[in-house]
């Protein structure tokens, strides 16, 4: 049985880069497509990754070439991407007005797993301590 699991665009930025979680995140990972877990993300998840690498370019965090890789590599994980529905965008802006936050981002990534009975993984811990839900995993490190 194929398992549905949905990661945000934090828990991809950290999974490609070098950094302290990026082995650990690389063998999580692993681990899922050799179950055979489907990985979904809403459609903005490769908007916010070409920001964040964008910026970290910007900031001199990365060389051009290093972003342009990043962003190459982002989009070789089969991250099964989704564009929202009518009830998906519905539940997300009651996801943004019950966990009292001013933009909607998060709370796409919330309806979607939602929307799949699925688990989501993430690299925002204040997005965890806020939703407190038993489907939604922190990557912690």
């Amino acid at each position: 049985m194929t398992t549905s699991l949905v990661i945000d665009a934090g828990l991809a930025f950290k999974l490609i880069l070098p950094g302290p979680q990026q082995p650990a995140l690389q063998q999580q990972f692993g681990q899922w497509l050799t179950a055979g877990h489907a990985i979904y993300a809403p459609t903005l998840w490769l908007y916010e990754l070409t920001s964040a690498f964008s910026k970290a370019v910007y900031f001199n965090a990365l060389t051009a070439a290093e972003g342009a890789q990043a962003l190459y590599l982002a989009q070789q994980l089969n991250v099964q991407l989704v564009v929202p529905d009518e009830a998906q965008t519905r539940r997300a802006y009651e996801w943004t007005r019950q966990l009292n936050r001013a933009a909607a981002y998060d709370s796409f990534y919330l309806a979607l797993a939602e929307s799949l009975s699925a688990e989501f993984w993430t690299a925002d811990k204040r997005l965890h301590n806020a939703a407190n839900l038993p489907w939604l995993r922190l990557v912690e490190g």
